[in-house]
């Protein structure tokens, strides 16, 4: 069984983790924030809409709360990414044992906006209908590779401690 608690503090510290790098790389023109936050609450927002696909959301009419959903479901998707990982733990014991592993698979989460929020917002696959390609496939790469390594601070200095 998969313990909610940990479940909830090692996403939580993953995602802010991930955040406060991109920031500070950001400052440090290293990486470039291409999507403006309030688009992800947009997207989350009318996904319970039942849109999901948008041919530039951008375009797409603004609804309220966008900057509280963006928030909202950006630490809900670190705290379910923290919890499959936590399964895979529980069902290949191995992974526990393997420091690299929470990097690998914070790289392999990588696919998430590569292959579902960049087309569903109209930027296609890897973002291939940008003009500026590149940027959104290393920002991405980057922040979730941070992921992984928020992963490994959770593990490394809190686990033991909380848990």
């Amino acid at each position: 069984m998969i313990n909610l608690v940990e479940m909830i503090l090692m996403g939580v510290l993953a995602t802010l983790f991930m955040d406060l790098l991109s920031v500070l790389l950001g400052k440090l023109k290293i990486i470039h924030q291409l999507i403006e936050p309030h688009v992800v609450g947009r997207w989350a927002l009318y996904m319970f809409r039942g849109k999901f696909i948008h041919k530039d959301i951008r375009k797409t009419p603004a609804l309220n709360n966008e900057k509280s959903a963006t928030l909202l479901s950006h630490y809900l998707i670190g705290i379910v990414l923290a919890g499959i990982y936590l399964l895979l733990e529980l069902k290949v014991p191995i992974i526990r044992h393997q420091l690299w592993m929470p990097l690998i698979f914070g790289l392999t989460t990588v696919l998430l906006p590569w292959l579902w929020l960049y087309p569903s917002i109209g930027l296609g696959f890897l973002a291939s209908k940008s003009s500026r390609k590149s940027p959104y496939i290393v920002t991405s790469l980057v922040n979730h590779t941070n992921f992984g390594l928020g992963l490994i601070i959770w593990i490394v200095f809190f686990r033991r401690f909380l848990m």
